[in-house]
């Protein structure tokens, strides 16, 4: 939010109205993304590129069984 935001409101009001250091949020932003959020930015990747791949011929149900698969795949 306040990362969002920056370009109507100084960082440091935002930061005390949320109750939040300053530091805590450079911090936070300046973070390299958690194995988690890689993944998910990952996932939405191959999803969004599977209609082109398959020539919008897959329904909602096939791509999530295929990514559901692959990433069973990926796990062993």
């Amino acid at each position: 939010m306040i990362d969002t935001l920056r370009q109507l409101y100084p960082i440091a009001l935002m930061c005390r109205v949320l109750d939040v250091s300053e530091s805590g949020f450079h911090a936070w932003n300046t973070r390299s993304p958690c194995k988690h959020e890689w993944e998910n930015t990952r996932s939405e990747t191959e999803i969004l590129a599977t209609p082109q791949r398959t020539r919008e011929t897959y329904s909602a149900k096939r791509i999530a069984l295929g990514l559901r698969c692959s990433k069973n795949a990926n796990l062993r």
